[in-house]
């Protein structure tokens, strides 16, 4: 691999900020190319339909702790599950820190990328409609996997007979498009039950239908939030059958069997999926606010009909079915997704396209995604300086299969597993080609903070490239307040912002 010195960095997400990042932390010339207006990517709320999915309620679902990029704890002002705004915050915060507004072009939309013999030429389009081509050595492809809506197929019978409204879930904003409505939600993730508990008091009535059913689990067991306790380097070397286990009873004692609910038992283990986190469901189903349904059959001009025959009135169906992964930069033959599978070896690199072209945040982790965004771009860019190095094509291809013949047997079949990924079993293989992963042994101060406490991404930045002053502190934090407490000196961190 030639030289590279120059990366075109595609969005300005959670993922393409901390690219450029790191990318400079190597002493390489980033460039970041962003469509809207600001940073943030997917977590801006806008009332328009935009790129972006983020309604105006949205809470993210893994603590601040875990969610933090590795050097950047967030405040400990913020709450235990930060708004949308928060996160925002935090990212605007995290580039003036490490001084990348400079390196980001904003209203720059990337429409079309080529190879141009070892470097790619990346075409930019303005709002008033000129067009730019910039050559770089490498690229990091940023642009998310939250934004083409997934809509079901093939449609379902009788869909466009259905006189009410459809929507997918990517487009709901805020809660007045659902008051007074007969509203029918179908699908059981994150974003689908946000949606029925919201619906649920506004709204005429709401069913929400499901098909396989999931395992909900609360943002808070025993009075700390749920990945204090479910993500932890110990926790890591349970088996996962054994895991499932534990889950499974813990779930039944705390909240009861999901039957009683009258939801489904899923078919598969509370390891075997993406969890669905929320407080509220259950309580809104008990109050008779949100029904449960089995799967739709059909729809009529003015009812959905569900697969036990059963039917009900509704004027707004909203799908909440995921998402295509997309790149419409690049040309199909050149980058193809099938069923929402894209070959890269380690999550990061494509067979064909060479070692100068990172896919950032391509992944749906049990766990964070913006540490593992960082974590790969750290192992990019030591990549792209010959610090690390790749397999060729014959052996990225061979561990790709081995990765997911793994996933296969790991998670139920779903379009939404095919990224799937468990964060400590991912970091530490990132952070092994790096030299970044934490020695346990070496840290005996840390050792209950590391085994025990909560998967504080300044872990990896402990020892290795890389390595931060102020990592222990941001450890033994998050440790300390894992177990319901304040860090001693009362100060804030170094660095930390939210």
């Amino acid at each position: 691999m030639e030289r590279i010195r120059t990366v075109a960095v595609i969005g300005a997400g959670s993922s393409g900020i901390t690219g450029a990042k790191c990318a400079i932390d190597e002493g390489l010339e980033p460039t970041v190319f962003e469509q809207s207006a600001e940073i943030g990517g997917n977590w801006v709320y806008r009332p328009e339909e935009s790129h972006s999915s983020c309604y105006r309620s949205l809470y993210i679902n893994t603590s601040r702790e875990i969610m933090a990029y590795s050097d950047f704890p967030m405040s400990e002002t913020l709450p235990d599950y930060p708004h949308n705004t928060h996160i925002v915050r935090y990212f605007e915060d995290y580039v003036e820190r490490f001084r990348l507004r400079e390196r980001i072009r904003f209203l720059h939309t990337v429409t079309r990328v080529t190879s141009s013999g070892a470097r790619w030429d990346v075409t930019t389009t303005r709002p008033d409609g000129t067009s730019a081509t910039r050559t770089f050595d490498a690229l990091m492809v940023a642009n998310g996997h939250h934004w083409s809506p997934r809509w079901p197929r093939p449609a379902y019978p009788g869909a466009d007979t259905f006189r009410g409204r459809q929507i997918h879930s990517h487009s709901y904003k805020e809660p007045s498009v659902l008051a007074g409505r007969r509203v029918v939600v179908v699908g059981i993730g994150n974003s689908a039950v946000d949606i029925a508990v919201e619906a649920s008091h506004v709204a005429e009535s709401v069913h929400l239908s499901t098909r396989s059913g999931a395992w909900v689990v609360p943002k808070y067991f025993f009075g700390k939030p749920l990945d204090h306790l479910a993500i932890t380097r110990l926790g890591a070397k349970v088996p996962l059958e054994m895991t499932g286990q534990i889950a499974r009873k813990r779930l039944a004692k705390f909240q009861g069997a999901l039957g009683s609910w009258g939801l489904p038992q899923p078919r598969f283990g509370p390891h075997q999926a993406h969890p669905t986190i929320s407080n509220e469901l259950l309580g809104r189903i008990g109050h008779g606010a949100v029904v449960i349904e089995p799967n739709v059959a059909r729809l009529e001009p003015e009812h959905v009909v569900f697969d036990d025959g059963s039917r009900v009135a509704a004027d707004l169906v909203i799908w909440c079915t995921g998402y295509d992964l997309r790149f419409p930069f690049f040309d199909e033959a050149l980058v193809r997704v099938e069923d929402n599978r894209l070959d890269l070896y380690k999550r990061v690199f494509h067979p064909d396209l060479g070692a100068s072209v990172a896919f950032l945040g391509l992944v749906q982790p049990l766990g964070a995604i913006m540490p593992i965004a960082e974590m790969q771009a750290r192992w990019a860019a030591r990549v792209w300086t010959g610090d690390a190095r790749l397999p060729d094509r014959d052996g990225m291809r061979a561990d790709i299969a081995r990765m997911h013949d793994a996933v296969a047997r790991r998670y139920t079949p779903s379009a939404r597993h095919t990224i799937q990924v468990d964060f400590f079993a991912y970091m530490d293989e990132l952070a092994d080609e790096i030299g970044v992963r934490p020695r346990v042994w070496k840290h005996p101060k840390l050792w209950a903070a590391l085994m025990l406490g909560p998967a504080a991404p300044a872990q990896y930045r402990l020892e290795g490239p890389g390595a931060w002053s102020g990592a222990a502190d941001a450890v033994l934090a998050a440790f300390a307040r894992g177990l319901g407490k304040r860090p001693a000196s009362g100060r804030p961190l170094p660095g930390a912002h939210g």
